[in-house]
């Protein structure tokens, strides 16, 4: 068996006469060259894909190792599962000492762990081997790492029909495999959508088993602290975190405490009806003399998406809480019957005629907005996960200011969420460039091209939410003159910095979507890994 690594050229494991074989291209070393750069940055990186086959191979033992407790107990018990009397010592073994308890003991005399550590692993292991087999292979693949594969394990344990689980099981493997970049939060929303949509039944007996868990606890810390939980539903907590946010926005810049200080005073304002005061030293600071936390939490705003016919009933079809995730069509529908939700109407048609403000094209329409926020669901830099409704909407190739028309256009297919860090980043840090393509399906991807060369491509995270939205036609000449002010006359040069930085960007955008048709007919010649 030979597998190719994800994201490492030339790395294999293989499997050799009983020895596994672990083949790593070490990075050339040497001053000066980007192409060294790039080598380091994706061994320093990726060169840690070889641990999801090492993992899949220690869960195959171990599943083998159960397996054959299993056997062992089947073969002491008759037809009637009373126990032969030739071998009573299996009694306190099968009622209370089961196989996964007998081979995690095993493991954890060996391993030097708990054995509550132990049986978790052996869970696992059965897990990858039997109920989620597909997902497991991508670990085999290199695709999931260790961790990434253990968070998508998670979202499917309330699933109990094993028909049910297999499709889920294809369904996911295929929807990870396909999605570009991942990272841990990317995986378990890419499961948790599919699990949402094929077993509602399993997502509603879990909202309500989870009602039972719902309380308020205080755990000291040390002598001076206690810790304060509130554990309620999701739409609850990430309200509930907002409003605190909002309320703490109250105190000014210069606020000696720290962010979770500050958030901690916000909080017990809010609980107690006190005002949050500022604890600067500027007289002239209004906030010193203490601020309606309540009040400062009146434009605090929950986002939910969901498509009509699922509000409706007529589907099934999961929807997206900002913040959280995937939630399933019946927690949405409980959302929207709340005395404080508004439910508006997204119509994409609207999209057809305009996109960006009449009076500006460089801002877009409220449809466009909230289509692309929800499209996209969080920061689209890798490895990012603030919530889309939380960061700027960026162009990806730039807005021309002086002339709208020549490129850059307030669109869909040249907009994406990125928080205030990554949006700096890109916009004031050379070497950054930024991407995205609707493919033929109306797929929407964007890529992220470091400053040592090297791209990493990532599908739109909810595009199964809004898959209409990369299919309908861009008419991008209707962009309407800015509103923004003249700039100052340019400086006498053959190009500004902003267009010299504009044509290098396009350039490199250029080359990165040749090499990207390349590399896609690569993977669809290879096809699977000969196993």
């Amino acid at each position: 068996m030979s597998v190719t690594l994800e994201g490492q050229a030339g790395a294999t494991v293989t499997v050799e006469d009983g020895d596994i074989v672990v083949r790593i291209v070490m990075p050339a070393v040497s001053d000066g060259d980007d192409a060294d750069d790039a080598a380091l940055l994706l061994f320093a990186a990726r060169a840690d894909s070889f641990q999801g086959f090492m993992m899949w191979e220690r869960y195959a033992a171990a599943h083998k190792l159960w397996r054959r407790k299993v056997e062992s107990v089947s073969t002491a018990l008759d037809d009637q599962g009373d126990l032969r009397e030739d071998q009573g010592e299996y009694d306190v073994f099968t009622r209370v000492y089961d196989p996964l308890c007998q081979t995690a003991a095993s493991y954890a005399t060996v391993a030097g762990v708990k054995q509550f550590t132990a049986e978790l692993f052996i869970d696992r292991a059965i897990s990858c081997m039997e109920r989620v087999p597909e997902v497991g292979s991508l670990m085999r693949d290199g695709v999931l790492i260790p961790l990434w594969f253990h968070a998508a394990l998670e979202q499917t344990e309330a699933v109990t029909d094993e028909e049910v689980l297999a499709v889920i099981d294809a369904e996911a493997a295929t929807a990870l495999r396909e999605a570009g970049q991942l990272s841990k939060t990317r995986v378990i929303e890419i499961v948790q959508a599919i699990v949402a949509e094929h077993d509602p039944e399993a997502a509603r007996v879990a909202r309500e088993t989870a009602k039972v868990g719902k309380r308020v606890v205080v755990e000291p810390v040390d002598a001076d602290l206690a810790e304060l939980k509130v554990t309620a539903s999701v739409e609850d907590t990430t309200l509930a975190l907002n409003s605190i946010n909002s309320a703490m926005a109250g105190a000014c810049s210069k606020d000696p405490r720290t962010t979770q200080e500050r958030r901690s005073a916000a909080a017990i304002a809010l609980l107690t009806g006190a005002l949050f005061t500022c604890e600067c030293d500027d007289p002239e600071c209004e906030a010193r003399g203490g601020v309606d936390a309540a009040a400062q939490c009146a434009k605090v705003v929950l986002h939910a998406i969901v498509r009509r016919e699922s509000l409706t009933g007529e589907s099934d079809t999961p929807a997206y809480l900002d913040g959280h995730g995937p939630i399933s069509a019946e927690h949405a529908r409980d959302i929207a019957a709340r005395f404080d939700t508004t439910v508006r109407d997204l119509d994409l048609g609207e999209l057809l005629d305009r996109t960006s403000q009449p009076s500006d094209g460089y801002r877009p329409t409220a449809a466009c907005a909230v289509a692309v926020r929800a499209v996209h669901g969080r920061c689209t830099h890798p490895g990012c996960d603030m919530p889309a409704w939380k960061c700027d909407l960026d162009h990806v190739v730039e807005y021309d200011h002086d002339n709208p028309a020549a490129g850059g256009a307030t669109c869909p297919c040249n907009l994406n969420p990125k928080c205030r860090f990554h949006h700096g980043l890109k916009t004031h840090v050379a070497g950054w460039v930024d991407d995205q393509i609707v493919d033929a399906n109306g797929v929407i991807w964007t890529e992220v091209t470091t400053p040592e060369g090297v791209t990493v491509r990532s599908r739109a995270l909810n595009g199964w939410l809004l898959p209409e939205l990369g299919l309908i036609p861009c008419r991008h000449d209707d962009a309407a003159g800015s509103a923004r002010p003249e700039a100052e006359p340019e400086p006498q040069r053959r190009l500004t910095r902003a267009a010299a930085k504009h044509r290098y960007r396009m350039r490199i955008r250029a080359l990165n979507r040749r090499n990207g048709v390349v590399r896609h007919a690569a993977v669809v010649a290879a096809g699977e890994p000969p196993f």
